[in-house]
């Protein structure tokens, strides 16, 4: 079941029947206004034209339930015209038309004599219709997508005030003779808006409800008691703070004193009643309907003003650098790299486009995490969402503590993550604690997929180096780096060819150069210092955990095997290794990744150590044989077979990367 678009119909109903209850000198087009509204938010109508139509028989005769019902059925069925199907853009035309009809309406009820409107009075019927519904639209539009305007902008809040008295006009005085309804629904309004948005908007309201409820009941003085206690408790409120509980305490300490001291119609028992209710609904609320509007951040970090940015991105800019100075050490005394300007400017145009796609934040959403922030006595200054340039999501926050004790970056994590209805995690570059100073916390979508991985190296002699060597770390944006590379022959210096080959690759890709790239680079560079003598075998895999999706590059390797239930794939390659020539072809695949995938990478010493003739198949039957194993089982397993199948004997150094699949 959808409980949101429940929890939806159900509100749609409610204010449905409350407006057409509200009925002003004998008339009530304000439904009609009310169900366009809801039809060009897209709200469920059904519910709304149920509530409306109940609420219509318990206020006015039957004969204007069935006029506007009428008039409701017609809207509802134009609505649904082909040409009108997308209307956007169109909502004052729709509005107007809506008003004409009613007018028209009207008229014909009144020639035929069911009812005794006049010209006069029909016209003004479709006024009220067109008038409100654009009223109700924008501020329904406020309401789901972004009430802190509210607390900005004089129209969001005019409206939405608007919305709320027409409510509020609607609302029983009594229920079932004994609780006095309007004054509660008037009280928990109060105590929200205040709460919710602070004084001026709160005062706005509380007037409104004054008014209303005075004009209602007969009793003059709602209005100037209510004034005088919201103005009591939200000053009280803001030097002593207590949040939502205290302020409740707050405000119903300063409605006894005012009540019994000066106002006492607002403390007879109807009255306390009314307030016990009020507040029992307002303390047991849930917590996200009663987040405060924080207005105080702002969301723009990119612009250079702030100097926790103007920093992140000179770290980045020093490690870019220090990548470079890297690379240069590592090719020392070598001219045929094949580095050029092309290459270091295609890095650089890349580097900046990261640091410019901001995207606009939700005010909502941004006013809910710092309200739930606020609660761990963390002030945020600066917050902001951005889009890098793989379309994944990050968050820079700077932010510190107020008072108290120091708070885990983990936590705010879990805020940002709720709020935003995306799981985060940290980044390397983000501070960890939430100190008394203000520091960047930085956020980055968290990758749908995770991988562990396992690693064994083998000598071949049993004191001497394995001239295998393997490099497992992390890229950047979720993107995880596995290289397997086999020297020639054994010992320290196929050690040495094999850890050259991976550092310069992995130097490379962390400074932000193409993997192809990198790849043609390091083969250009071993080609001309080995002169073809010496050469290693390249093995490498690139795997996006954000989409499960990898590449794997394979110069001179070993077959590389994958695993997925009872099927196995066998990843040849048939290209020269790494340094034999200048130029040789780096083979490539892309293959989509999924749960429980299982990926194997072995070093040729693995293969010639078998003494089977079929010596893949038997590593594929005895990958078939092992079921729902980890990484570390798996590649402890293929280590013990390979030793038992060699007669413990190897012909070459042997290495096994095991890499498996889990999605989060």
């Amino acid at each position: 079941m959808n409980w949101t678009r429940l929890l939806n119909g159900l509100w749609i109903g409610i204010a449905a029947f409350f407006i057409a209850r509200c009925v002003i000198i004998g008339i009530n087009p304000l439904l009609v206004g009310f169900f366009v509204a809801i039809c060009l938010a897209g709200e469920n109508s059904f519910c709304g034209y149920i509530g409306g139509v109940i609420g219509l028989l318990t206020a006015v005769p039957l004969v204007d339930c069935v006029r506007y019902g009428l008039v409701m059925l017609f809207i509802s069925g134009m609505l649904n015209v082909k040409q009108l199907l997308v209307t956007k853009g169109k909502e004052l035309y729709i509005c107007l038309l809506a008003g004409a009809l009613l007018t028209m309406v009207t008229l014909t009820f009144g020639f035929f004599g069911y009812i005794n409107n006049d010209v006069v009075m029909s016209s003004l019927e479709g006024l009220l219709a067109f008038s409100t519904g654009m009223v109700y639209l924008y501020a329904i539009n406020i309401i789901k997508s972004d009430y802190a305007r509210i607390a900005t902008e004089n129209e969001a809040a005019i409206s939405c005030l608007a919305f709320g008295a027409t409510i509020l006009f609607g609302v029983p005085i009594n229920l079932l003779g004994d609780i006095r309804l309007a004054e509660a629904v008037a009280l928990f309004g109060m105590l929200t808006v205040i709460y919710k948005f602070g004084f001026g908007i709160g005062m706005c309201w509380t007037m409104v409800t004054g008014f209303i409820l005075s004009y209602r009941t007969g009793i003059d003085e709602y209005l100037v008691a209510w004034i005088l206690v919201g103005v009591l408790a939200q000053g009280i409120g803001c030097v002593f703070g207590g949040g939502r509980f205290g302020f409740g305490m707050y405000y119903a300490g300063v409605y006894f004193l005012v009540g019994t001291y000066l106002y006492p119609s607002i403390v007879t028992e109807d009255g306390i009643k009314a307030l016990a209710s009020a507040m029992l609904v307002f303390l047991l609320a849930p917590k996200r309907l009663l987040l405060r509007v924080e207005e105080r951040v702002k969301g723009d970090m990119l612009s250079g003003n702030s100097p926790e940015w103007g920093r992140l991105i000179i770290d980045r800019v020093n490690n870019l650098s220090r990548a470079f100075k890297r690379i240069d050490y590592t090719l020392v005394g070598d001219t045929g790299t094949g580095i050029g300007f092309c290459d270091v400017g295609n890095i650089i145009e890349g580097f900046t486009n990261q640091l410019e796609r901001a995207v606009p934040m939700r005010k909502t959403i941004t006013s809910a995490i710092i309200s739930e922030l606020s609660e761990l006595n963390i002030h945020v200054k600066n917050l902001v969402l951005v889009k890098n340039q793989d379309e994944r999501f990050e968050v820079y926050m700077t932010a510190k503590v107020d008072r108290g004790k120091l708070v885990l970056a983990s936590a705010v994590r879990d805020i940002v993550s709720k709020e935003i209805g995306m799981d985060m995690e940290l980044k390397d570059e983000s501070r960890n604690i939430v100190s008394r100073n203000y520091e960047m916390i930085c956020l980055r979508q968290k990758p749908t997929y995770s991988c562990s991985t396992s690693v064994r190296r083998l000598s071949r002699y049993e004191n001497e180096v394995s001239g295998d060597d393997f490099y497992v770390g992390d890229l950047t944006d979720g993107q995880k780096l596995i290289i397997l590379a086999d020297g020639m022959g054994n010992g320290k210096a196929a050690a040495d060819d094999s850890g050259l080959l991976i550092e310069t690759i992995e130097e490379l890709l962390s400074a932000g150069f193409d993997k192809e790239t990198s790849v043609k680079i390091v083969n250009t560079y071993l080609a001309d210092k080995n002169k073809g003598e010496r050469f290693s075998t390249l093995d490498m895999l690139i795997l996006d955990l954000h989409t499960g999706y990898g590449k794997l590059f394979k110069q001179g390797a070993a077959t590389t095997f994958v695993k997925r239930g009872e099927w196995i794939e066998m990843i040849k390659s048939t290209s020269l290794p790494m340094g034999v020539i200048d130029g040789a072809v780096c083979e490539s695949c892309r293959k989509k990744f999924y749960n429980d995938d299982i990926i194997v990478m072995i070093s040729d010493g693995v293969l010639e150590s078998i003494i089977f003739e079929n010596k893949e198949d038997f590593i594929k039957e005895l990958l078939l044989g092992l079921d729902n194993q980890d990484a570390e089982s798996i590649a402890t397993t293929i280590v013990d077979e390979i030793r038992s199948a060699s007669g413990n004997r190897l012909k070459d150094d042997a290495s096994v990367i095991v890499i498996k699949i889990k999605k989060n």
